[in-house]
């Protein structure tokens, strides 16, 4: 299967609810906030690229053993499925959230 397990857990992430996409105002960029299992857990994503929680980091970067996150994935079904919130802001707090990242 090519999602394996992570099927089943984006699902269950897309169903709690919480999933926010922000779109840059100017340059129509999008980043996702994808909430985690604790609360105050929330992941930074590029859904066909990059997730700031650690399984994207330990098994899809370091072991190749899954072609994305969880996170990635509800990110993406929660578009589809029309069931993140989308706001439009400025393409400046877009940046800031990523270079949040960073620091």
């Amino acid at each position: 299967m090519l999602y394996g397990k992570n099927f089943a857990k984006a699902l269950e992430v897309v169903d709690g609810g919480g999933i926010v996409c922000y779109v840059g105002e100017e340059t129509g960029r999008k980043v996702y906030k994808v909430p985690g299992k604790r609360p105050a857990d929330q992941y930074i994503v590029f859904p066909a690229h990059y997730c700031s929680c650690q399984s994207f980091l330990y098994d899809v970067v370091g072991r190749s053993e899954a072609v994305c996150c969880k996170h990635q994935l509800a990110a993406r079904l929660a578009t589809v499925l029309n069931r993140a919130t989308v706001i439009q802001t400025s393409d400046v707090t877009v940046a800031h959230m990523l270079l949040e990242q960073c620091a």
